[in-house]
C-alpha cells in the first residue's frame, strides 16, 4: 500500500484534487485539502437520512446521537486511545480546545495556577499566561529537560500555586520541529508533581496532519490533547479536546455551564444548578453540537483510509518530500557563492527523520549582496506563479523572535513603528519581521517540490551581477577619509536639550530622520500648538532603547522652587515609554506637514512639565508623516526632522551629527558618512550665517546589501565630501541620486528591478514573471535612463543622464 500510494499520487491528485492541476499548494500547515470523494460521500450521507437535533428523543434525533457517539469512538481509535481511559470533547478547533482547558484552570481556587509553555508555542497557547497567577516561557528543548530533571530541593523559583499546567506543541507550526512526546510521562513522575498537581496540555494540531499520534500508553500520554480535524482531512471544520479521564476532574472546576451540560437550573428566587456527571464530554460540550460536521467526520475517516491507507504512509511520503525540498533549497547559491535561502531549522531536528522534523520549512530569501528579500515580495511573486504558501509571523511569536534574532525591545519597537499582523512590514533594522513557510501534506507531490525550487531559482538566484562593480559601495578607508563623526546627538523633544548617543551605539536612520529625533513636542494642557518656552532648554533627555524609555530630568521652575523650598535642591524626573502611544487624541495642526496625534494625559507627565515650565502643559507625540517625508522641502510652518550636520564647536547645540576636522563640507553638495550618501541642503528655517546644514538621505534602491538595509550612523564613521561636478564621476553616488527619481515600488526579481510609482502598476507588472522565458524577454539588456537634477552651482543648474544597465 505504501508503494502504491507513493507512486500513485499523481492519479490520486488528478482524481480527488482536480483544482491542483493549475496550482502548487504549499500551505498544508494552515489546512490540508479535502478530497472530492469526501464531499460526495458526505453529500450522499446527508441526503439519505434525516438528522435531528441530538437534544431530543425523536427518531431523527436518536439517529444523530448514535452517529455522534460512533464518531466519538472512531476518533479515539484513530489515535489508538482506549475509550476506558480517554474521552473526546468536540469543539470548533484546536484553539477552542485550549480555551476550554483554560476556563477550568482559571476557576481553580486562589492563588490560581502556574503556567509553563515552550518557546515554539502557538499564540493560542501563549495566551493562557494572561490568566495564570505565574507563568514561565521555556526558551528551548534543553530548558524543559533541565526543568524536568530538577529535584524538589533544587528547584529555583518553584511555583507557589497548588495547580500547574505545562503546555507545548507536538510540532512547531512555524518550522516543523517536533518536540519530545515523552515529556508528559516524565512530568508525571517528576518532583514537580510531588509539589503540586501538575498537568500537561499538548497542542497536536500541526503534528497529527502528517504523523500518527499514539495514545495507547495511558501512563505517558498527555492529560489534554488539542487538535483540528481540518488539518488532517481538509473538511470538516471541527476540532477536539481529548482528555485523559484520570485527570479530567480538574475540568469540573469550570464555573460556566451551557445548554445540555446541566441536569437542572433554577433562575427564580434562587440560583442553583446541577451539572451532568456521567461523562466528561457531557459536562463540557455547550449547547447543540455541530452534529452535521461530526457526521461528516465519519466520511472523512473513510476516504482518508481509502486513499492513503494509514498515517504511517503519509508520514513516510511527506518526510521524503520535505527532505528533498530542504536539500534543494539549502544548496541554492548565487553566482558569488552567497546562500539564497536562510532556513530556520531547529538544532534538534533533522530533515528525513520523522521523529524530530515535520514536513515544514521556514525560511527567508537573501540577495547576492547579503540583504533580505521581503517576505511580502516573495509571496506576491509566488501568487503570480499560482503558488500558495504562508508568510508572516504565522502565530508563533517565540519561534519568530528566536530565529529572526529579534529581542523583546525590537519587537516592541517594531509595533510602535507601525508593524501589524498580516502587513507588509518586512524589514526593520536590517532584520526580517517574519518568515516564508512552505508546508507539505498527504497529497503533495515531487512536482510541487520542483515547482517551488524552480520558482526560487528563476526569480531570486542571481546568475550574474545586478550592479556594476563600481556601483558597489565599499567602506571608506583611513587614507580616503576627509573627516569623521565626532558626535551623534538626538533631540527627542522639539525645543529641548539634546542627548548624546553613546559612542559604541549605532543609531538608526529612518525615513523621517534619525530615530526618535524631534518626535515629541510640548503643548499647553488643552492646546495643539508646540510651545517654545525658555525653560524647555533645561529639560535633559536620556534614551534607553532596550528598556524602551525616554527619561526626562529638569530643575524646577524658579517660581515653583521658591514656593517649594524642600524641592529646590532636586530635579524633577519623569519616564515616558518609547513604545506606547499616548491615550488622548488632539486635533491636527492643519498648517503642518506633520500633525499632533496624541497628547499625554498621564498625571506624572502633566505634573512634570507644569512644574518645570510654570504653566499647565504636557507632552505630545507627532504622528507618522503623511504625504511627505524628510526628503521633501519643508515649509517654515512644518516640523523639520531632517538631521543637521556641523563641525566641532560650530553650532553643536543645534546639530545631530558633529564632524571633526575642517568645514570643507560647507561648500560641497554631497557627503558620504560610513556607507550612506546624503545631500547637503540649506534649511529654509536657518539663516545663511548659521553653521549647520540639513541632510537628505540618499538610499540606493539598487543596492540590496545588508548594510544598505541597515541604515545607521555611529561615532567614528569616516566621511567624504563631493561637489556637484565630482558626483558625476562616482558611480555609487550616481546610483543613490538616481534612486530619488525612481518610483517607490521596485520589482524584486533579481534581473529586473523595474520601479513604479503606483503599487497597482507593480502588481500588473509582476504577472510578466510567470516563467523564465518571459523574465528573460523583458529583462535582457534592460536599461534605465534617468535625468537627474543636481544642486545649483554658482553659475547654473547642471543636468546629466544616468544609465544603469542590468546584466542577465
Amino acid at each position: 500500500m505504501t508503494q502504491l500510494y507513493h507512486h500513485g499520487i499523481i492519479d490520486i491528485r488528478s482524481r480527488e484534487y482536480p483544482a491542483l492541476n493549475d496550482m502548487t499548494y504549499l500551505d498544508h500547515a494552515g489546512t490540508t485539502l479535502y478530497a472530492k470523494s469526501l464531499m460526495h460521500q458526505f453529500s450522499k450521507d446527508m441526503t439519505s437520512g434525516v438528522f435531528g437535533n441530538p437534544h431530543s428523543a425523536s427518531p431523527s434525533s436518536v439517529l444523530s446521537t448514535q452517529r455522534v457517539e460512533s464518531v466519538r469512538l472512531r476518533v479515539l481509535r484513530f489515535f489508538k486511545a482506549d475509550p476506558e481511559q480517554f474521552d473526546v470533547i468536540f469543539v470548533a478547533n484546536a484553539t477552542a480546545a485550549i480555551k476550554l482547558v483554560l476556563e477550568a484552570f482559571r476557576d481553580v481556587e486562589d492563588p490560581g495556577f502556574w503556567y509553563g509553555y515552550h518557546r515554539d508555542a502557538h499564540t493560542s497557547l501563549v495566551g493562557l499566561r494572561q490568566l495564570a497567577a505565574q507563568s514561565r516561557c521555556f526558551e528551548s528543548d534543553q530548558a524543559v529537560e533541565d526543568w524536568l530533571k530538577e529535584t524538589t530541593d533544587g528547584q529555583k523559583n518553584a511555583p507557589s500555586t497548588a495547580v500547574g499546567l505545562f503546555a507545548y506543541p507536538a510540532q512547531s507550526n512555524m518550522n516543523g520541529h517536533r518536540l519530545p512526546l515523552d515529556w508528559p510521562g516524565r512530568l508525571r513522575t517528576s518532583s514537580h508533581a510531588d509539589c503540586q498537581k501538575m498537568y500537561c496540555l499538548l497542542d497536536a494540531a500541526a503534528y497529527v496532519a502528517t504523523r500518527q499520534l499514539d495514545l495507547s500508553n495511558v501512563q505517558t500520554a498527555p492529560d489534554f490533547i488539542a487538535l483540528s480535524f481540518y488539518k488532517i482531512f481538509g473538511f470538516p471544520d471541527l476540532g477536539a479536546l481529548i482528555v485523559r479521564k484520570r485527570t479530567g476532574d480538574i475540568l469540573r472546576h469550570r464555573r460556566y455551564f451551557g445548554g445540555g451540560t446541566v441536569e437542572m437550573v433554577t433562575s427564580l428566587k434562587g440560583s442553583w444548578h446541577a451539572k451532568k456527571a456521567d461523562t466528561i464530554h457531557e459536562q463540557l460540550e455547550d449547547g447543540t453540537l455541530p452534529f452535521h460536521s461530526i457526521i461528516a467526520l465519519d466520511s472523512a475517516f473513510n476516504v482518508h483510509e481509502q486513499l492513503y491507507g494509514s498515517m504511517d504512509n503519509i508520514s513516510r511520503h511527506t518526510c521524503a518530500l520535505a527532505s528533498d525540498l530542504y536539500n534543494q533549497l539549502a544548496s541554492l547559491r548565487h553566482a558569488n557563492g552567497q546562500t539564497v535561502c536562510e532556513i530556520y531549522k531547529d538544532p534538534n531536528s533533522q530533515y528525513g527523520n520523522a521523529k524530530t522534523q515535520g514536513p515544514t520549512i521556514a525560511c527567508n530569501v537573501r540577495t547576492a549582496q547579503g540583504g533580505w528579500i521581503g517576505k511580502s515580495e516573495v509571496e506576491r511573486l509566488a501568487i503570480v506563479r499560482n503558488i500558495h504558501l504562508r508568510t508572516g509571523g504565522v502565530c508563533n511569536p517565540g519561534g519568530i523572535a528566536t530565529f529572526c534574532h529579534l529581542d523583546y525591545w525590537e519587537m516592541r519597537r517594531n509595533f510602535s513603528e507601525g508593524m501589524r499582523c498580516g502587513d507588509n512590514f518586512d524589514l526593520v533594522g536590517g532584520k526580517p519581521t517574519g518568515i516564508v513557510r512552505i508546508s507539505l501534506g498527504a497529497m503533495s507531490s515531487q512536482e510541487d517540490v520542483n515547482r517551488f525550487v524552480n520558482f526560487v531559482e528563476e526569480t531570486f538566484v542571481e546568475a550574474g551581477d545586478t550592479m556594476m562593480p563600481a556601483q558597489i559601495l565599499h567602506p571608506i578607508t583611513l587614507d580616503m577619509a576627509e573627516s569623521a563623526v565626532e558626535k551623534v546627538q538626538i533631540f527627542p523633544i522639539l525645543g529641548c536639550s539634546g542627548w548624546q548617543v553613546p559612542r559604541n551605539v549605532s543609531w538608526s536612520i529612518k525615513e523621517t530622520g534619525l530615530q526618535y529625533d524631534r518626535e515629541w513636542c510640548v503643548v499647553l494642557k488643552e492646546g495643539t500648538t508646540p510651545l517654545d518656552h525658555p525653560s524647555m532648554k533645561n529639560i535633559r533627555p536620556h534614551i534607553d532603547i532596550e528598556k524602551g524609555i525616554l527619561k526626562l530630568t529638569a530643575p524646577l521652575n524658579t517660581c515653583d522652587a521658591l514656593n517649594n523650598p524642600s524641592k529646590s535642591e532636586c530635579d524633577e524626573e519623569v519616564t515616558i515609554s518609547l513604545w506606547d502611544s499616548p491615550s488622548q487624541t488632539i486635533q491636527p495642526n492643519l498648517n503642518s506637514n506633520h500633525h499632533l496625534a496624541d497628547s499625554y494625559d498621564s498625571e506624572s507627565i502633566v505634573s512634570f512639565f507644569t512644574a518645570v515650565l510654570g504653566i499647565p502643559s504636557t507632552l505630545a507625540r507627532f504622528n507618522k508623516i503623511t504625504g511627505s517625508n524628510w526628503s521633501d522641502s519643508v515649509s517654515p510652518l512644518s516640523v523639520d526632522r531632517s538631521p543637521r550636520v556641523s563641525a566641532v564647536s560650530e553650532d553643536e547645540a543645534q546639530a545631530n551629527i558633529i564632524l571633526s576636522g575642517s568645514s570643507k563640507w560647507k561648500s560641497q553638495h554631497y557627503i558620504r558618512i560610513g556607507l550612506h550618501y546624503f545631500e547637503l541642503m540649506q534649511s529654509p528655517t536657518l539663516q545663511p550665517a548659521e553653521e549647520s546644514r540639513r541632510l537628505r538621505h540618499l538610499p540606493n534602491i539598487y543596492d540590496r546589501s545588508l548594510a544598505a538595509q541597515t541604515s545607521t550612523i555611529c561615532y567614528g564613521d569616516y566621511v567624504q565630501y563631493f561637489s556637484a561636478d565630482s558626483a558625476s564621476h562616482d558611480p555609487a553616488l550616481r546610483a543613490s541620486i538616481a534612486s530619488r527619481f525612481a518610483g517607490p515600488h521596485i520589482c524584486p526579481v533579481w534581473n529586473c528591478r523595474r520601479d513604479f510609482n503606483i503599487a497597482k502598476e507593480l502588481a500588473a507588472h509582476m504577472h510578466t514573471h510567470k516563467g523564465r522565458t518571459e523574465v528573460s524577454k523583458i529583462c535582457d539588456g534592460a536599461a534605465m535612463n534617468i535625468e537627474v537634477l543636481l544642486g545649483p552651482t554658482p553659475k547654473r543648474w547642471r543636468r546629466w543622464k544616468l544609465r544603469l544597465t542590468r546584466k542577465v
